[in-house]
């Protein structure tokens, strides 16, 4: 798809939005806001750490939460000198947390892999956030778009609880809860759960918008199968946005009620997979971004981590079920 034909389909995209908005969605329910009351603060040594603890202290003067944290740092890493060093000579990074971010305090680290570290703490102590950097153990401004990390690929698919990823320095969850968007890509089992979370966690006047992503990759396989079943039908961009606002609608409803019971502003917004959130990496404008997700779903898997990756924003992932 050129540029060109991009923008033409962002163009209908728009335009089967404004007139979505003006149906009739029928009555809804407001959803019950979401917020924490325990949370895990994972630390990794790296430029992200003061990301993940301006976003805890900030959960403990919105929200009272109690924060464990976590040294996930490898048992064993290599040194400035090119040399394996001992984790009892490694500076302690939780300590000035501590003194920091008040309702906070450390936790063991078990043996393994960050990951496995990290999913083992899960499993012990009952928290209902999870807060961790990413890339895990290296500088976001080195690495940027080019990985997740496999400790953000293990958790999307082992991690029991929502799991907010700390990215940009200049990101705080603090300065990034004005402006909230729930992104989806398909129909998800937990979109109403990642609606309650976004409000939750968003500022009292903030605007909560539901981005419906029209992934040209998506549009252009479903319009493959349509025309190969019935050759003389045809499915352009505006017919599939329209299709797809239609299989959201109650969500849609539904979090529109719930912005107008708490005085927040509410969007729909479906839009062209370029020009969704997140923003792109040289972009400095801050927003948070919350993203359900089913965990055995392939595509919603790929679509999560495509997000992450491309993200300088704090980005919450709300699963469903995690095979055991």
């Amino acid at each position: 798809m050129s540029e060109a034909e991009s923008h033409e389909l962002d163009r209908e995209v728009d335009a089967s939005m404004r007139m979505f908005e003006k149906s009739q969605v029928g009555p809804s329910a407001a959803l019950t806001p979401i917020q924490p009351s325990r949370v895990l603060l994972v630390l990794d040594g790296s430029d992200q750490d003061e990301t993940g603890i301006q976003t805890a202290a900030t959960l403990r003067e919105r929200f009272n939460v109690e924060t464990l944290l976590l040294d996930a740092r490898e048992a064993h890493r290599v040194g400035e000198d090119g040399l394996q060093h001992d984790p009892a000579i490694l500076d302690d990074l939780t300590t000035p947390v501590v003194n920091r971010v008040s309702g906070s305090r450390p936790i063991e680290r078990a043996d393994g892999d960050a990951y496995e570290a990290i999913l083992i703490a899960l499993a012990t102590h009952a928290v209902d956030l999870l807060v961790v950097p990413c890339p895990f153990g290296r500088d976001f401004e080195k690495v940027g778009t080019g990985s997740a990390g496999t400790v953000i690929d293990v958790l999307l698919s082992r991690c029991p609880c929502p799991m907010l990823v700390v990215r940009r320095s200049d990101q705080p969850l603090g300065a990034c809860t004005h402006l909230v968007s729930v992104v989806v890509g398909a129909e998800c089992d937990v979109e109403n759960k990642a609606a309650a979370w976004a409000f939750g966690l968003s500022d009292e006047s903030a605007t909560v918008t539901l981005n419906l992503v029209v992934e040209k990759e998506q549009y252009e396989n479903i319009r493959s199968i349509v025309e190969a079943l019935s050759p003389d039908a045809k499915l352009d961009s505006a017919s599939f946005a329209e299709a797809m606002t239609k299989t959201h609608q109650t969500l849609h409803g539904t979090m529109a009620k719930t912005a107008s019971e708490l005085g927040k502003t509410y969007h729909l917004r479906p839009q062209a997979g370029e020009v969704a959130p997140p923003n792109p990496l040289q972009n400095r404008d801050k927003m948070l971004v919350v993203l359900p997700l089913e965990v055995d779903d392939r595509y919603g898997q790929g679509f999560v981590q495509d997000r992450i990756r491309r993200s300088p924003h704090p980005v919450l992932v709300v699963p469903s079920h995690v095979p055991e």
